[in-house]
């Protein structure tokens, strides 16, 4: 019986093969493999990428050969090739390490109205190639027949190759198949399910001093994303204690430093991680307390200027931070205004409330787009826009607090963020302060135990800003059983429920990886459309 077997595919790379286009000293998670046809349904096919793997603006596709067997080694005229290509269903819902609350948000198509689960769906995938039919012809194997599914090839020496565009959202997939047309029985062969990846370089750069970071532990984290990270070789420069003089000028030095310091800046596919030492100089200590005793919660102002506040006895312009303490919980907000009155002498500390994301998309790139749907909470109401409504923190009217004067907390990790024109976008960089003090310990000059933990949170944290996602999501992450929330969260916060409202006990369950909702809008991200990166 003639036969067809699929015997090669350039564009789809094996993870775990060496890639040999990889510049030297550095390691990449796949390579592409000759006569590798994704049967383990482990294959990646890149966006943005050529055949060579090099960066093409809207690229995405493969080139497949196929060889004929005949046991007379002649076919009849006219025989071609059939191509055909499908769109399995995306399996990632079906992973035993997957919520089954997330199910719908990772794949829709596999659930009811109501989000019971009904089973695996076919034709989901939400990308675009980018052209038209998505086959293309091959020198020397013409096609003719191209509908959107499917493509007919001259069989040339009993091969024949063709080139299939695929689509250009992480997570898409497809299956291949190729038949023997004009011949009544012939064998078939088709390859296993082609996802598509990102594939990001990351310029890894640290301070001569700085401990070194957990890179090795990072890709894992991304791989619900379908993104992969390939770090380059780690490149030394020299120390600087400090990238600021204090707080208030560290969002106008950081970006500076890092665009002396990102060799590949602006080049396409690059991000960098920069390993520092601290982001300017702290207070040894916590801030002075000034005051503690039961104060009052009350709000004003009007619409989206409405707040809550709190009085103390005695001139403190200098408060930073209240905590409030009832039933066992304890929440602390930052002071956002200190207004001192007298007669008799007192200051109203307006509060700052915690700020959550919880239906963010995936967007440009810009903070606006980011951060265009908020919920703000407040220790006894939620205000959405210029709606108010409580309970917010469901704290006591009348409850104990304690107040503090500016404190040693400070940033363990930035994004420096790139304005064009008026906006201002996520621009694929990052800076993680080792010597921060909740990993070094600064008697013994080495990193706490539990640094590589605690960084790896936050590098996954910073580096999924760099996709123009926020953070405080206010979601557990993807995984169960429920144990940590996800790694955009704050420690300090607590999360929300499905009707947006707080769930109690909450806080300082922060992970490292991310939450359903995170992980597929990233997916959805084209990064060659932020203007922060500057891709050309």
């Amino acid at each position: 019986m003639a036969a067809v077997r699929i015997v090669d595919i350039k564009g789809l790379y094996l993870p775990g093969s060496p890639d040999s286009s990889a510049p030297p000293g550095t390691t990449r998670a796949a390579g592409y493999s000759p006569g590798y046809t994704s049967l383990d349904n482990q294959g990646r096919v890149y966006i943005n990428r050529d055949l060579d793997g090099r960066w093409a603006r809207n690229t995405q596709l493969i080139e497949i050969t196929a060889e004929v067997t005949s046991p007379d080694g002649e076919l009849p005229e006219g025989a071609r090739i059939r191509w055909s290509a499908r769109d399995p269903d995306d399996p990632f819902n079906e992973r035993p390490e997957v919520h089954p609350d997330w199910g719908p948000t990772f794949d829709e198509n596999d659930y009811d109205a109501a989000g019971a689960y009904v089973g695996p769906a076919e034709d989901d995938n939400e990308g675009t190639p980018d052209r038209s039919p998505s086959w293309e012809e091959v020198d020397g194997y013409p096609l003719s027949d191209a509908t959107e599914t499917s493509a007919s090839t001259a069989i040339v020496g009993m091969r024949s190759t063709i080139r299939r565009h695929v689509t250009d959202i992480a997570g898409d997939n497809l299956i291949v198949r190729a038949e023997l047309e004009g011949l009544a029985e012939a064998a078939a062969d088709e390859t296993g399910i082609m996802t598509m990846w990102r594939r990001i370089d990351v310029e890894y750069i640290r301070m001569e001093s700085a401990s070194p970071l957990p890179l090795d532990q990072v890709p894992s984290h991304f791989a619900p994303v379908f993104t992969q990270l390939d770090f380059s070789e780690e490149r030394v420069i020299q120390d600087r204690q400090h990238l600021a003089p204090d707080a208030s000028t560290l969002g106008e030095h950081a970006p500076r430093f890092v665009s002396e310091a990102f060799s590949h800046a602006g080049e396409p596919g690059w991000f960098c991680l920069i390993a520092a030492l601290e982001p300017h100089p702290v207070p040894e200590v916590q801030g002075a307390p000034l005051f503690t005793g039961v104060v009052t919660i009350r709000d004003g102002g009007e619409g989206e200027r409405r707040r809550e506040y709190v009085e103390i006895p005695g001139h403190h312009p200098e408060a930073g931070y209240v905590t409030f303490r009832w039933n066992g919980e304890q929440i602390g907000f930052s002071v956002a205004i200190a207004t001192v009155l007298s007669d008799p002498p007192r200051t109203q500390l307006w509060l700052d409330p915690h700020d959550i994301q919880s239906q963010f998309t995936a967007g440009d790139g810009s903070l606006a787009h980011a951060y265009r749907d908020r919920l703000f909470f407040f220790p006894r109401a939620r205000r959405r826009g210029a709606a108010w409504e409580p309970p917010g923190y469901g704290i006591p009217a009348r409850v104990e607090a304690v107040v503090r004067g500016a404190g040693a907390a400070y940033a363990a990790g930035m994004s420096p963020t790139i304005d064009v024109g008026t906006a201002r976008y996520f621009a694929g960089r990052t800076i993680l302060f080792t010597h921060h003090r909740a990993w070094w310990d600064a008697a013994r000059e080495q990193p706490r135990p539990g640094y590589e933990q605690g960084t790896l949170h936050t590098i996954v944290h910073e580096l999924t800003h760099a996709f123009g996602m926020p953070h405080k999501c206010g979601y557990f992450d993807y995984r169960t059983p429920r144990r940590t929330t996800c790694c955009m969260n704050y420690r300090t916060h607590w999360m929300i429920d499905a009707d947006q409202q707080l769930i109690p006990g909450t806080a300082g369950l922060v992970g490292a990886d991310l939450c359903g909702r995170h992980a597929k809008e990233t997916r959805r991200v084209r990064l060659e459309i932020n203007k922060g990166l500057r891709w050309r």
